[in-house]
């Protein structure tokens, strides 16, 4: 034992002073390698503490956890305020205030951000969504203008800027930007949803119905089976609505849209009490008054 703890004495020695010998060659102050050290563990430490605090945002998120994924998010940019990486993270803290319902505090993050970081379109594009559920479709507008300025080939702009465009009435606006959305993404379901509206509001049924009947055989969902049962009642196919209607209510029993619908039906066949019954529900559930007016006034 005494020879282990000689040869072990006679190592740790024999490395200091290779050490010192090294730090002798190189010139160096073996104080100022210490405080090098001691910047290297600091560094390492920060970042170690900046990565935790973005993992522990994610794991959040994940659970839809917004208000403690933000408070992660925010102690990783107090912990490195010079991290490039800080813009993206407060674009993300200001559409986890949006998903909260903080609408102006999003504004207010996003705009920061976007000071921070001009040339980011996806920053502008957060942006222009919280405009546009403020309902300032104006303030959007110009946001999806100046991206689509600045990227061409942004296509969330596109169908976007479109979505507004049929809500304002610019038919011809919106066609032309689904146009520039389905060329850049062919197979996408969203662009084949939005040019089938248009189809649908603009008197092309059979376009539009062709294009409800790809959305349905991908996935079906309620929503699908009401606007195709719309457009049959349109073009006057009651039976293929009445199937459509009937298949809608076994997918949603609540869903307003399609007893809408069968009111429509129930009114184009002279069954105005039943049409009655199914307007009232579906006003129970949220439908516009305006419209069931309009059905009832409609000449059939």
């Amino acid at each position: 034992m005494k020879k282990l703890i000689a040869v072990a004495g006679k190592v740790v020695v024999f490395g200091v002073a290779l050490m010192c010998g090294a730090l002798a060659v190189s010139g160096e102050n073996p104080e100022n390698l210490t405080d090098s050290m001691a910047k290297v563990r600091q560094a390492e430490e920060k970042e170690s503490v900046y990565m935790k605090c973005v993992q522990k945002a994610e794991e959040a998120t994940g659970k839809g956890d917004w208000e403690t994924a933000i408070a992660f998010l925010q102690e990783a940019m107090r912990s490195e305020p010079g991290n490039a990486q800080n813009i993206m993270l407060l674009s993300n803290v200001g559409m986890m205030q949006f998903y909260m319902g903080e609408d102006s505090l999003a504004l207010h993050t996003l705009t920061e951000a976007r000071a921070m970081a001009p040339a980011s379109v996806v920053i502008l594009n957060n942006r222009a969504r919280v405009l546009t559920q403020m309902d300032r479709l104006e303030d959007a507008l110009r946001d999806y203008d100046l991206i689509l300025s600045m990227d061409s080939t942004y296509a969330a702009a596109y169908h976007d800027r479109a979505a507004i465009e049929l809500r304002q009435g610019r038919i011809d606006k919106a066609e032309a930007d689904v146009a520039h959305f389905r060329s850049l993404k062919p197979g996408d379901m969203e662009g084949k949803l939005l040019q089938a509206v248009i189809y649908g509001g603009t008197g092309r049924q059979d376009e539009a119905t062709a294009l409800y009947s790809e959305l349905i055989e991908a996935k079906e969902e309620s929503v699908l089976y009401a606007a195709r049962a719309m457009c049959y009642l349109e073009a006057g196919a009651l039976p293929e609505a009445a199937e459509d209607i009937a298949r809608g209510l076994e997918l949603d029993p609540d869903d307003a849209e399609l007893y809408y619908c069968r009111a429509y039906l129930n009114r184009l066949r002279y069954r105005d009490d039943d049409a009655r019954i199914d307007a009232k529900r579906a006003l129970e559930l949220g439908l516009n008054p305006l419209r069931v007016r309009a059905l009832f006034d409609k000449k059939r």
